[in-house]
């Protein structure tokens, strides 16, 4: 079974969506020392908005420092799609 996450940030009241790359998912884990599965059974909201920014950074779009970026965005969520093969 494939899964693949995505994040969808709302900013400036716009909406859009950055997948989960590979690069993106190693990062995160380095980051928080901990894989992005258990990362998120704890459920901390900054894992989830640390993710997105990673996620937004690594599409191309030029970010703030992360605690800066938080100032200007409104709101992320992160969704799981599985994909049986």
């Amino acid at each position: 079974m494939a899964v693949s996450l995505t994040c969808k940030v709302v900013s400036g009241g716009a909406e859009a969506e950055y997948p989960v790359t590979p690069k993106v998912e190693v990062e995160f884990e380095r980051k928080f020392g901990v894989g992005i599965g258990k990362a998120f059974q704890e459920q901390k909201r900054e894992h989830q908005h640390y993710l997105s920014y990673l996620a937004v950074k690594a599409s191309g779009v030029v970010v703030k420092p992360f605690d800066a970026w938080l100032d200007t965005i409104e709101s992320t969520e992160v969704t799981v799609t599985t994909d049986p093969l």
